[in-house]
C-alpha cells in the first residue's frame, strides 16, 4: 500500500502569467504612486485601476498592486515587473485515501524519511518516541506537557523540527510532540504543518498547496 500511495503523488507548479502591462514605480506618496504602465506615466490613487492593475495601497516606502488574476505584489521605488512576470511557484502534492479513508503520505523530517497520516484534528505533528529516536531527534531535555489522545491523556515532549517536507512542500521550524513508546504507529501530520498549506479534497483525492 505504501508503494502504491507513493506512485499516486503528483507535483506541479504554476505557469507564466502574461497579459499584464510593464509596471514601474516612479514615485511614492501616502495613498498614491506615480507609476509607469507600458512606458506611460500615470498618477494612481489607492483603489484606482489602470489597464487591469489596481493600486491597493501606497506609502513612502512601497506600493501594493493587485493583478488581473487577483494576486498581489509589492514594489518599492524604481522597482518594476514586466509582461513576462512569472507567478511564484506554489508547490503542491496530491494524495489518495486508502481503504480506511485515511490519507497517508511519505515525508522528510530534518532530511530523514517518515511516513505521515494526514490529521487535521491534531494540533501538532505527533510521533512516537521510537520514531523520534530513529530520526535522531534530540528531545529528552525538551519541554514536557500532556496531550489528549482518543482514549487518554498522555505525557509528551514538545520540540521544534528544523524542516518538514511533504512532496515539494517545505516548512521550517515546525512544532511537534513526541509520545512515549511506539504510539502512534504512523506519525500524524497535524496543524502545525497544515496551517501552512491550502487543502482541497475531490473524492478520494486530497491536494495540499503551499501558501505564500
Amino acid at each position: 500500500m505504501r508503494l502504491i500511495l507513493q506512485l499516486f503523488l503528483l507535483f506541479w507548479s504554476t505557469t507564466v502569467f502574461a497579459g499584464i502591462p510593464d509596471i514601474r514605480v516612479q514615485a511614492l506618496f501616502a495613498g498614491k504612486a506615480m507609476v509607469s504602465l507600458d512606458g506611460r506615466n500615470q498618477l494612481m490613487l489607492a483603489g484606482q485601476i489602470e489597464q487591469g492593475v489596481k493600486l491597493v495601497s501606497a506609502d513612502s516606502r512601497q506600493a501594493v498592486f493587485e493583478l488581473p488574476d487577483g494576486q498581489r505584489l509589492t514594489l518599492g521605488l524604481n522597482q518594476s515587473i514586466g509582461s513576462a512576470y512569472r507567478k511564484p511557484k506554489r508547490d503542491s502534492v496530491t494524495m489518495f485515501s486508502g481503504k480506511h479513508g485515511m490519507f497517508t503520505v511519505p515525508g522528510l523530517v530534518n532530511g530523514r524519511r517518515l511516513e505521515f497520516i494526514l490529521d487535521t484534528g491534531a494540533s501538532f505533528i505527533s510521533m512516537s518516541q521510537q520514531q523520534a529516536e530513529r530520526l535522531k531527534l534530540t528531545y529528552r531535555q525538551a519541554k514536557r506537557g500532556r496531550v489528549q489522545t482518543a482514549s487518554e491523556t498522555v505525557p509528551v515532549w514538545h520540540i521544534r523540527l528544523d524542516q518538514v517536507k511533504v512532496g515539494g512542500i517545505s516548512v521550517a521550524n515546525v512544532e511537534a510532540v513526541i509520545l512515549p513508546g511506539n504510539t502512534p504507529a504512523t506519525a500524524l501530520l497535524g496543524m502545525s504543518f497544515l496551517k501552512h498549506v491550502k487543502m482541497q479534497r475531490n473524492g478520494n483525492a486530497m491536494t495540499l498547496q503551499q501558501k505564500y
